[in-house]
């Protein structure tokens, strides 16, 4: 009934100078009472803002993972509220009463940090991490209002709408955003189902269906390939690099957009690089000799030749870029356009890279600036 107060189970604590409240809130509760700051307090004094502007297009894509996916979760939001008559209604005596109990180590605090916060429904609230999450139950709740029983844990600071309350909450909001680390590369290409390119490298590697790349000679490490190492073709980081350039190609869009970009057709994206992969290790001798243990790695790539361009992260770089770009700009058949580059001299010291990629006389790889980099991609699409 809208004319009660609102009660919502939570766990009060307190870190530095901010007392916290960990509830569990139902989405339809989140819909209505949370607001996004710059509604809320119609300021324009820069020093006054304190919610970077949401960016509507990301609200929809949360919705559409609300509603689409059985498997959803969110991790906390953080609420600031003021305004109105919040009560804390603490839960006093909470004790285990069974014979186990008798032999727990159960911490005073324990006692007394379970209640329920009650809110006059008046308050007002606005997200200080997580804004784009409250707008996506925004819109998900309005498609379909079933979907407002799931309970989502928030995290609920009070906050003072004076000039230092709200310099002390824009600290709060920057400490939230701008100082979390980010997910590692590494965490997303071994762990994440949403990013289509870290699926298709995940799948090139451990697929029974394509058998090039394996454990064995693919290196796991962030790090650059060392010019003697005797067993790996490429890095899992370059495989996943240049992915996303393939995919971005296939798609038509631009590789910063991929994230937020659905897709219709996964199928035909993996359909799309694994044969891109394929057509390749078949029309590279040079590849497949090693593939399949005929030749050694160091045939390949080596201090004093240099070796075929492929079996440097670098190479694997330049090679996709102009396959993509020329399967964007050209009625091509992908096979052939691969086939008709990899017919050409590939090797580091040859007629095409000598000089501007590679350097015999010191041995070593040039210093790739834009430059030298445009100035190979010429020689190869004049060679193709």
């Amino acid at each position: 009934m809208k004319n009660k107060r609102l009660v919502i189970p939570c766990l009060k604590g307190k870190i530095g100078t901010w007392n916290t409240y960990t509830c569990m809130m139902r989405l339809s509760d989140i819909d209505e009472l949370v607001g996004f700051a710059h509604d809320i307090h119609k300021i324009d004094a820069l020093s006054q803002q304190i919610q970077r502007k949401l960016k509507k297009e990301r609200g929809v894509e949360i919705a559409d993972y609300l509603l689409e996916n059985e498997d959803r979760f969110f991790n906390s939001i953080v609420l600031a509220i003021y305004e109105g008559d919040p009560c804390w209604h603490e839960i006093s005596s909470i004790r285990p009463n069974s014979e186990e109990a008798l032999h727990l180590d159960f911490p005073d605090y324990a006692e007394n940090c379970a209640g329920f916060l009650s809110v006059s429904r008046n308050e007002k609230l606005f997200a200080l991490d997580g804004q784009h999450r409250v707008e996506g139950i925004k819109k998900a709740c309005k498609r379909d209002p079933s979907i407002g029983d799931e309970l989502l844990s928030v995290i609920i600071v009070k906050h003072e709408s004076s000039k230092e309350g709200i310099r002390q909450t824009r600290r709060l909001f920057t400490t939230l955003n701008k100082k979390a680390e980010k997910v590692s590369e590494d965490a997303i290409i071994a762990l994440d189902d949403e990013d289509i390119s870290a699926c298709i490298t995940r799948e090139l590697i451990e697929s029974s269906h394509f058998t090039h790349f394996k454990e064995s000679n693919v290196s796991f490490s962030s790090k650059q390939i060392h010019p003697t190492d005797k067993s790996n073709i490429t890095t899992i980081s370059n495989i996943y690099k240049n992915v996303k350039k393939l995919v971005s190609g296939f798609l038509g869009i631009k590789i910063s957009d991929l994230d937020h970009h659905k897709i219709e057709s996964r199928a035909e994206v993996f359909d799309f690089v694994f044969k891109f992969f394929n057509y390749t290790f078949f029309h590279c001798d040079e590849l497949r000799s090693v593939t399949s243990n005929m030749e050694p790695v160091v045939k390949y790539r080596n201090k004093g030749e240099g070796g075929h361009l492929l079996f440097r992260p670098i190479g694997w770089d330049i090679y996709v870029d102009l396959v993509v770009s020329k399967f964007e700009t050209e009625e091509i058949a992908l096979e052939h356009i691969i086939k008709n580059i990899l017919s050409k001299d590939l090797y580091l010291n040859g007629s095409i890279f000598e000089g501007t990629l590679w350097s015999s006389s010191k041995g070593r790889l040039q210093d790739l600036t834009s430059s030298r980099m445009r100035t190979v991609k010429n020689k190869l699409y004049t060679s193709a």
